[in-house]
């Protein structure tokens, strides 16, 4: 399945440091062979009209959905702020 990275997503990895984007890459490309995985690594997020999928990288988080035969990579924030991020995106 391919991968689609947003812009703010590809943003979020610039300022991630060499090794916790190494990591988090590594983790996004795993998203093509297996986009829904099982937990705790993969959640479903809820409260949101579409499916919102939460992935575990580190200490942070990679929020994407999927679309039919796209997984799109919104954002990748810290793990101690995902709500934020999720209300910045503006989808509830």
């Amino acid at each position: 399945m391919p991968i689609q990275i947003t812009r703010a997503a590809a943003r979020d990895l610039d300022h991630l440091g060499a090794a916790a984007r190494e990591q988090t890459v590594r983790d996004i490309q795993t998203l093509e062979d297996e986009p829904i995985g099982r937990p705790p690594r993969i959640k479903r997020v809820k409260g949101f009209a579409f499916p919102l999928y939460r992935l575990r990288s580190g200490d942070y988080r990679i929020i994407y959905r999927i679309d039919a035969e796209l997984v799109t990579v919104m954002r990748v924030v810290d793990r101690k702020d995902p709500e934020r991020a999720l209300r910045r995106l503006g989808l509830r």
